[in-house]
């Protein structure tokens, strides 16, 4: 990737290389053909859009705002062409802007938002005013479903943000009105080939990882909201695997990216698996694991549940191919990421099967503590602070959770902190030292 900053000094030094003879006149015109035009920055793209999103959905609400001012004097025809107008005139923005502004991305995402906004009041006004009965349910999901087309006709990223919210809030009301979320699966696919899209584009560009990033958390809450629960523990393998498979993913697909914000599934991943591997270490999540604890009682159905088996298999699967093909390119620490849902699965197994939660416990241990380890090796080979950083915050979160854990008397543990509070402060001296040198 090009660097802006030193092709614009490069430039600004070339009149002066020609000059003093260091440069011919046919070099310097080679090496402008060579790095092309220096592209304006887009700071302030990213502004001008982001303020066209936010300004029209301020402006959407301000105007849901207005209509609810004085709401019951009106009259009931009143209240309905009121209650319609916003998303007449979002309509009209959005069918303007395909015609006179389809270039303009602010315009796109601005008019779409708008739009978004519109529908959803017009649907709750409408029905407010003609009393017509439905539920919050019922409504999310008439309000995404007639929203998601925006994405494609203005090509706008935000609805699609917007939609997977929308699509995560419905499997949560669906849930806890005892129901089950089994169709956010199909309902959430709509959104991929925009995704697709973006990323063939241009995967390292803003809206690849906006989008990216939207997706990694939706899919985080999503899952466990539309799992039924049906079979105690599965929520182990299955979150053990998406984490996993994010990133995996992500190291496959956006591990040349420089910054942690362009690796969204990477960065989200590693997060959910040093997480989940911490809390693994405890008995609690072991806890009435197995077939013999299987819940079917009313508000669990079996049929939706038969998917959470299908997903948690499919993610382990999905996981094991990903590992396989990256086998020779990554480290042994971007594997050991990777090897979460084997570790959780193997031990969901042996327990479901009668065994001591200790053995999860244990092997939960080991894992975590190779995995802090490795990343501070690896770190510290690459001189990477922020590995380092993770890697000694992963071993101090377990070393200090295992000392609260058992009966160690305080001078041992005082100990215990001093020397990782100094591996900590050597580990960074000798980093900065050598990234110094080089």
């Amino acid at each position: 990737m090009k660097n802006r900053k030193h092709l614009q000094w490069l430039y600004r030094e070339l009149p002066a290389l020609m000059n003093d003879g260091v440069l011919t006149a046919e070099a310097a015109e080679k090496l402008l053909a060579y790095y092309g035009e220096i592209k304006e920055s887009s700071k302030k793209r990213i502004a001008l859009i982001a303020f066209s999103a936010l300004g029209a959905s301020l402006v959407g609400l301000g105007i849901i705002l207005l209509l609810a001012h004085n709401w019951d004097d009106l009259s009931r025809s009143v209240r309905t062409v009121l209650s319609i107008a916003p998303m007449v005139l979002g309509q009209v923005l959005a069918g303007w802007t395909m015609i006179k502004k389809k270039d303009s991305v602010a315009w796109r995402e601005g008019s779409a938002i708008f739009l978004s906004l519109a529908i959803g009041s017009s649907i709750s006004l409408v029905a407010q005013t003609y009393h017509i009965s439905g539920d919050a349910g019922r409504f999310f999901l008439t309000w995404m479903l007639l929203t998601v087309p925006l994405v494609y006709l203005l090509d706008a990223s935000f609805p699609a943000l917007f939609y997977l919210w929308g699509m995560t809030t419905w499997a949560g009301i669906r849930q806890d009105e005892a129901g089950h979320a089994l169709f956010f699966w199909p309902l959430a696919t709509v959104i991929i080939p925009h995704f697709v899209r973006a990323v063939k584009e241009n995967r390292y560009s803003v809206r690849s990882i906006i989008l990216a990033w939207g997706i990694s958390i939706c899919l985080c809450v999503a899952t466990g909201l539309a799992m039924e629960h049906a079979l105690p523990g599965l929520w182990i393998v299955t979150y053990s695997g998406l984490f996993a498979a994010l990133f995996m993913a992500g190291s496959h697909w956006f591990g040349e990216a420089p910054t942690i914000w362009q690796r969204p599934f990477q960065t989200v991943g590693a997060a959910g698996i040093a997480v989940l591997a911490f809390l693994f270490t405890y008995k609690w999540p072991w806890q009435g694991v197995g077939w013999q604890h299987y819940r079917s009682s009313a508000e669990y159905h079996a049929v939706p549940a038969i998917f959470d088996y299908v997903l948690a298999a499919a993610l382990l699967l999905f996981t094991l191919y990903l590992l396989i093909g990256r086998v020779r390119h990554d480290g042994a620490t971007t594997l050991l990421f990777g090897m979460l849902p084997v570790v959780s699965a193997l031990s969901f197994v042996v327990i479901g099967f009668g065994a001591n939660t200790s053995f999860a416990m244990i092997l939960s241990n080991i894992y975590l503590f190779s995995l802090g380890i490795m990343t501070t090796t690896t770190g510290i080979r690459n001189l990477h602070l922020g590995a380092v950083n993770a890697g000694m915050f992963i071993l101090s979160a377990l070393i200090i959770a295992r000392f609260f854990d058992s009966e160690v008397g305080f001078v041992i543990r005082g100990l215990a902190f001093i020397i990782v509070g100094i591996g900590f402060l050597l580990t960074n001296f000798v980093i900065i030292r050598r990234s110094a040198k080089n």
